[in-house]
């Protein structure tokens, strides 16, 4: 064996050796020092750097630099833009080496116009260096895409140490040696990612789990009713009902206006059962058009539709040994109705698109503010449907026919927003109290609690609600009411008019008192006794009829 053939056979040999040891390497920094050490060792060069591309893919970044003349700390190269303005920077030599993917050899760069090497120059004055020759290999994947550049400077004579140009046979060696080495970059590079997105993951899991046990706490505390304001006699008719049907399966149909908590409610069914443990869904009938809404509730299986590109579990799958509630059923489609109906008879649901029908073990709880025998006979409403779902059917009470409970809720109300913006509101004043307690409230207690957190927020901290803090609507509605009581009192006598302003005194503080005469009493310093016979004398009755102590 000749002397070249000799050298060659341990090139590729040790060729073998480098490649294997880098495709083995799991550590980045670890990696990207043993490619610029291979390389230096396979070609015999001074100095080594390598590129990378960033994740903006509009950088070429340098991320580590070796160079044996060099001592003491290097000064660090600036990063490549791959583009000026709107055209590609190729008169930077990495840049244009990334870009067409070949290998770029300079013998003497101090001696070639051909690129731009004024960042090179500052980096030699800087370290008290000369670069003479230059290669440049990109470094590509396995999917040719380029994922940075490696170059070399400045190859030397084993054997006498003297500068030599980089050799033309050694042009495939370099190539396929930059070719392994991008893959083992890509490969860690990629390992790095996952797990990083692993840990990231992970951690958001652990939080979004704590979160999620923190907020079905709540949901659940939230749901007792003892913890739901209403202790009017029509709300207590309510929760007696309801805590009869509790641990049953019995479909429960909730009626009721608009704002009145049929979803509060139908979530204290649930979470106040045997069934609090699995899932409690909920879907608005009226919130989507009819074939979302098929799909949403029964679900698909692939190829069911177009888009439809893997199964999906419907909503009344996902409630199996839960609860589901259906608001607004009421505006559920009429051809949907009839599979509803099939659900609540069968106790099975079949997706879109398949022929198998699943066994479902679900519990429901629909609710509606239409008179749906009005719906029957429009043609609108299936009447199988309505008996099958008003079992156990509860009328929830507007707002304006429980007053007695305004004054709990507002002072609930009143915590939970003050808690929530981290303020300390005192309370409300007498001009406010007024306009809340005699407002009707069309909306019930969304709107109610929509007034307050409003009112919390123009609120300064430390102070007490007042009438310019509620909406201008219950101001204008509540305002007129309270001059006409006036005017008719003033166009009277003295007597009638100080009649008037007594009676209407006394029925404000017993409604604010929720009717307890003996607290009223107290409050406006006089008897029980007294209280009363000016009952008595102006007609004053709690609405019902029932007088508390």
């Amino acid at each position: 064996m000749t002397g070249s053939r000799q050298s060659l056979a341990q090139t590729v040999e040790e060729f073998i050796k480098i490649s294997t040891s880098i495709s083995t390497e799991r550590d980045l920094n670890r990696l990207l020092n043993m490619i610029v050490t291979s390389a230096r060792t396979l070609t015999h060069s001074e100095g080594g750097r390598i590129y990378i591309l960033d994740n903006t893919k509009r950088n070429l970044y340098l991320e580590i630099c070796q160079n044996e003349r060099v001592g003491g700390e290097q000064k660090c190269l600036p990063c490549v833009p791959l583009a000026i303005g709107d055209r590609h920077n190729t008169a930077n030599i990495c840049i244009h080496s990334a870009y067409t993917g070949k290998l770029i050899k300079v013998t003497d760069v101090y001696r070639y116009s051909g690129f731009d090497f004024s960042d090179l120059y500052e980096y030699d004055r800087a370290c008290n260096y000369r670069t003479k020759s230059l290669l440049t290999v990109p470094l590509r994947n396995h999917e040719e895409i380029t994922i940075g550049v490696l170059q070399l400077l400045n190859p030397y004579d084993p054997d006498t140490g003297k500068s030599i140009p980089f050799s033309d046979d050694m042009d495939t060696l370099v190539m396929a040696f930059a070719s392994q080495a991008a893959v083992a970059l890509d490969n860690v590079q990629l390992i790095e990612k996952n797990r990083h997105l692993i840990e990231v993951l992970d951690h958001t899991n652990k939080i979004l789990e704590m979160e999620n046990k923190r907020l079905l706490g709540q949901i659940e505390e939230r749901s007792r009713f003892t913890n739901i304001v209403g202790e009017a006699e029509s709300m207590r008719k309510v929760f007696a009902l309801l805590k009869k049907v509790l641990n049953t399966d019995a479909t429960v149909l909730l009626r009721g206006e608009t704002g009145t908590g049929k979803e509060l409610i139908a979530q204290a069914v649930h979470f106040n059962s045997n069934r609090k443990k699995r899932e409690f869904v909920a879907q608005n009938c009226a919130a989507l058009p009819e074939t979302l809404l098929e799909s949403e509730l029964f679900g698909y299986v692939k190829g069911a539709f177009s888009g439809a590109n893997a199964d999906k579990a419907g909503l009344i799958e996902l409630a199996d040994g839960g609860t589901l509630f259906l608001d607004e059923i009421g505006d559920m489609p009429i051809g949907l109705q009839a599979k509803l109906l099939r659900v609540l008879q069968e106790k099975e649901v079949r997706p879109l698109g398949s022929t198998q029908t699943r066994k479902v073990d679900i519990r429901v709880v629909a609710a509606t503010h239409c008179d749906l025998q009005e719906r029957i006979r429009a043609g609108e409403f299936r009447e199988d449907l309505y008996y099958r779902l008003c079992v156990v059917p509860i009328e929830l009470p507007p707002l304006h026919e429980r007053r007695e409970d305004l004054p709990a809720l507002l002072q609930h109300f009143i915590s939970d927003f003050s808690q929530r913006y981290d303020k300390d509101i005192i309370g409300i004043s007498p001009g406010a109290l007024d306009h809340l307690l005699h407002y009707d409230y069309p909306g019930n207690i969304r709107e109610l609690r929509n007034v307050i957190e409003r009112a919390v927020l123009m609120c300064e901290s430390g102070a007490s609600i007042l009438p310019e803090h509620l909406a201008t609507e219950i101001v204008e509605a509540v305002a007129p009411a309270r001059d006409e009581v006036f005017q008719s009192a003033v166009n009277g006598n003295l007597r009638d008019a100080v009649a008037h302003f007594e009676a209407e005194l006394i029925e404000r503080k017993l409604e604010t008192l929720n009717w307890n005469q003996t607290r009223t009493a107290r409050e406006l310093n006089i008897s029980r006794r007294t209280l009363i016979d000016k009952m008595q004398r102006h007609h004053i009755q709690r609405p019902g009829g029932r007088a508390d102590a």
